[in-house]
């Protein structure tokens, strides 16, 4: 408190500070236990954590900061803290301190009031939102230019999740707020906050723009976590000997949670040989593969840049090993804080998180490492590492899974995380706290894996997540087989390049934000067997009776197809006269405890490591949709695709002869032969269904492609191929039937893709170089996480797609509920589900998404569970099942709108009733 030790000044002070200091922030009010916590004791403890935290971040992240602010670091903290302090001056308003009768009947008593009758009492408004109104006019009177401090307000007002709107701000008037004696108090609270912090002079800056925005909105949510978790402890009238306990409580509570002082891993550099010693066969050192070599040698020359790294090589290189180097060499040049790992699918970041595990427990610290998406509760090796809160119980490895980032929205708090893509664009989405994953996002080391991978509405996200990680200070790892010119050359602009440097595929190019201009860089790549393409009908039957063919006298065979319903049908084909060969079918349609089991299965059978005679089948053939596309180290003699665009069909014979084998493994199977379905047609091809999953145009350039190679040289051809298919210019010497059907495809593609491209880029909450941030798209109150059916998917969708729901088939048996059609697992949904029940119940969940499930459908499901009254409570209040939809089969069908579905115990999720 300040001290004024004259005359009626004094007198009025400390009133004031009577008055400011009763009021209430925390109650134990649930509890009728009668205890609370000030305002000011609040506002002290959430600037102590923002110290905190900064002082546990490399130094360079407290830069970041400084440059926003246009202030030396030191200068810099004491404000932004103070700014985080002051998130919650709002709660010092009639709005607020009305909630609680005890709380509002001691205020009263100091002379804090309002009038009640006949004025209505104040709206509950925000206190936020009050933050957010009242803030500006203050710092003003300490400097600070009017859009910056209305900037500043707006980020550490929207601490719950979401942006004030313009009409939200207009609703705050005088008896929600107060005026007169509320606008004292206020100030004093201001005005002690910026004293016990130290505070200097006003940053003269004219606007506050979108990264510094997210920034600061980040770290006051984040303290503010903290900081509400602390006990109620007496402030006393000595503010700063308060504000240095609060730091000490701070340091306890990130302790208790896992978050500790942020470490270089490797602060002297080592060779990318030292580094990956451990993966060295018995006998022989590890030896760098080209790709490696090349990225260790591009890592060199620069310091103090975050940087991009556009890595474009055939499968089996060594991408992974390369990106993780990549993140020590820069988290050294760039005091970065940790590594986030993005795939495209759950089964490739289960895979890539064993890989990191296992990397990150060589360097004997202790870390943490979470994976973040929907299922991760279910994965084994992540369960297994999870520890809880002040446990003694901690991982031999070293690398450790604190429970507190598990929660979906604090997982990319943690210093290293492995998950899929849709984790990170979130970030850029207008979800509820949106900001706190951009915020984990920043400072960091990010890798995108296989970017080839998606849609024109989904690598439109991408870009511009691009774009926020360069403003944010993080370094970009993107890992692909290979890209369209066009493609390559929208992701190094999102990163600030000037131009595409030119250099033969494979390649590595390389990007420095502060450098306009990049570089790449070519190198060797390993042969591979030249593939055989053969034409093979897309008539399902005649490909089941090549396959059997070709796996009778033994051999592994892959049949890849582009929907579950061919996969479904083509394997009840196979299954009907197998003639001795085992036959598998793995899609996305199953239970996920069903299809995390078959995952497991295909990569004991036919991984890296399986071998004739143990765990590697005599002759089977594996009916599979894009599952095994990505990321999954599988190996076949044989293999059988769908026509798919050409990068795609490379990616999946990738597969295909992957790894060296004796001649007698192969059995018979001289050379690599890739069957291609479709592309023994005459004239101008329809391609079925998978029209509805790819662009007719690219399919017909495609199928040129193939036509035109019946030999494909790997590595040789993989970049000609794919540049063939993408290319503007129309392939000459085609009839006058072929030109006309590709200009109508392309007309349609052109107009999708423009569509497409529109809709990422209004998808996204904003860009990181508006010139206005205040101005930017307001995030809508949106829920927590990924979209529910009922939101609006312009607004929330991560993937362009069909409509998709998650949701838990039950059995319904004599009356009863169980999870299983032979009544064994009773499900109860009385009281609340502890996790293990949670857990076993989410174990059942199917993601469905078909073209026919409509907003009708997504009707009915709310419907259905609104009936099941003790499911639509009980799974509420259970994060992991929050936005899952129970479904009951009753004689294993059910229906949604006019959608039919049943459970088929080996073909999964059947649509239609009908076992085709």
């Amino acid at each position: 408190m300040t001290r004024i030790d004259t005359g009626k000044r004094y007198i009025e002070v400390k009133m004031l500070s009577d008055r400011a200091q009763a009021l209430w922030a925390k109650s134990d009010r649930d509890n009728q236990a009668g205890s609370w916590h000030p305002v000011i004791g609040h506002l002290l403890d959430v600037a102590a954590c923002a110290e905190v935290i900064l002082e546990r971040e490399p130094p360079k992240t407290l830069e970041l900061y400084a440059h926003d602010l246009g202030l030396e670091p030191a200068a810099a903290k004491a404000w932004i803290c103070a700014l985080v302090g002051l998130h919650d001056l709002g709660k010092a308003s009639p709005a607020f301190q009305q909630k609680w009768p005890e709380g509002k009947e001691r205020i009263w008593n100091k002379g804090l009031t309002w009038k009640t009758d006949p004025t209505p009492t104040p709206k509950d408004i925000s206190h936020s939102v009050i933050s957010e109104e009242v803030l500006p006019a203050l710092l003003e009177g300490k400097g600070w230019t009017p859009r910056a401090a209305q900037n500043v307000a707006a980020a550490v007002g929207q601490h719950h999740g979401f942006r004030a709107t313009r009409q939200d701000l207009d609703a705050v008037v005088t008896k929600e707020k107060g005026k007169g004696v509320w606008d004292d108090v206020r100030g004093w609270l201001f005005d002690e906050v910026l004293r016990v912090l130290e505070v200097g002079k006003a940053p003269q800056i004219s606007m506050y723009g979108g990264a510094a925005f997210e920034r600061l909105a980040g770290l006051t949510s984040f303290a503010d976590w903290i900081g509400s978790s602390f006990d109620f402890h007496p402030v006393g009238d000595d503010l700063t000997a308060y504000y240095q306990k609060a730091k000490k409580w701070a340091a306890e509570k990130l302790d208790s949670v896992g978050w500790f002082k942020r470490e270089t891993l490797m602060p002297e550099s080592q060779p990318i040989e030292a580094v990956f010693a451990y993966l060295g066969k018995p006998g022989q050192s590890f030896k760098a593969r080209p790709l490696q070599a090349t990225l260790e040698y591009l890592l060199e020359g620069f310091s103090n840049s975050p940087a991009l790294f556009l890595v474009e090589a055939p499968m089996g290189e060594g991408k992974t090993e390369a990106a993780l180097y990549a993140h020590l060499r820069l988290q050294a040049l760039n005091e970065h804080r940790g590594l986030y790992i993005a795939l495209p699918t759950q089964a490739t970041g289960n895979l890539m998180f064993e890989r990191a595990k296992e990397f990150l427990g060589r360097f004997g610290r202790r870390l943490d490492l979470q994976l973040l998406h929907g299922a991760s509760q279910l994965v084994e090796a992540y369960q297994k590492i999870l520890v809880q809160p002040n446990t003694s119980d901690h991982s031999d490895e070293g690398v450790e899974a604190q429970v507190w980032f598990s929660h979906r929205k604090r997982g990319l708090l943690s210093e290293y995380a492995v998950g899929t893509v849709d984790q990170a664009l979130l970030g850029i989405l207008p979800t509820k706290h949106q900001f706190i994953r951009l915020w984990g996002l920043g400072n960091r080391v990010v890798v995108l894996d296989e970017v080839h991978a998606y849609d024109t509405y989904t690598s439109g996200l991408i870009e511009t997540l691009v774009r926020w990680l360069r403003a944010l200070g993080s370094s970009v790892v993107l890992m692909s087989a290979t890209l369209p010119n066009a493609k390559r050359a929208a992701l190094l602009k999102a990163f600030g390049a000037a131009h595409v440097p030119e250099a033969a595929y494979p390649r590595i190019t390389r990007a420095l934000a502060h450098d306009p201009t990049p570089i790449a860089q070519t190198f060797a790549a390993r042969q591979q067997p030249t593939l055989t393409v053969q034409g093979v009908s897309l008539e399902l039957g005649q490909m089941a009776q090549k396959a059997l063919e070709q796996a009778r006298g033994g051999g592994c065979v892959a049949c890849i197809v582009n929907t579950v319903q061919r996969a479904q049908d083509l394997y009840q084909l196979l299954v009907s006269s197998p003639d001795g060969v085992e036959v598998c079918l793995f899609h996305a349609r199953f239970p996920l405890e069903d299809r995390l089991r078959l995952e497991r299965w295909v990569k004991v059978k036919f991984g890296k490591h399986s071998a004739l005679g143990r765990r590697r089948p005599r002759k089977a053939i594996l009916v599979a949709t894009q599952v095994v596309e990505q990321s999954l180290d599988l190996d076949f003699d044989v293999m059988f695709t769908d026509l798919a665009p050409i990068d795609l069909v490379l990616q999946r014979a990738g597969r295909l002869y992957r790894h060296a084998r004796k001649a007698e493994e192969r059995h018979g199977h001289t050379q690599p032969v890739l069957w291609v379905a479709g592309l023994e047609a005459g004239g101008i091809p329809e391609f079925g269904s998978a029209e509805r999953i790819y662009e007719r145009y690219i399919l017909l350039r495609s199928f040129l492609a193939l036509h035109n190679s019946p030999r494909i040289a790997l590595p040789a051809d993989i970049d000609r191929l794919v540049q063939e298919v993408y290319s503007e210019a129309v392939p000459s010497g085609l009839s006058a039937e072929w030109v006309e059907a590709l200009e109508q495809a392309q007309a349609r593609m052109d107009k999708r893709d423009s569509r497409d491209a529109d809709e990422a880029f209004y998808a996204a909450f904003g860009e990181p170089d508006e010139t206005d941030w205040l101005e930017a798209p307001d995030p809508r109150k949106l829920p927590d996480d990924e979209p529910n059916p009922d939101d609006d998917p312009s607004q929330l969708k991560t993937r362009k797609g069909s409509p998709s729901a998650t949701v838990v088939l039950l059995h319904k048996v004599g009356g009863m509920l169980y999870l299983d059609p032979a009544a064994q697992h009773p499900v109860s949904l009385a009281s609340k589900l502890e996790l293990t029940q949670a857990k076993r119940i989410f174990a059942r969940s199917i993601k469905l998404s078909r073209r026919e499930l409509t907003r009708n459908d997504f009707e009915a499901l709310r419907v259905h569970r609104k009936r099941q009254g003790w499911a639509a409570k009980v799974w509420s209040e259970t994060p992991l099942l929050a936005h899952a939809y129970p479904v009951v089969l009753e004689n294993g069908k059910a229906v949604l709108g006019e959608l039919e579905l049943e459970l088929h115990p080996e073909l999964g999720v059947v649509y239609g009733g009908a076992l085709r």
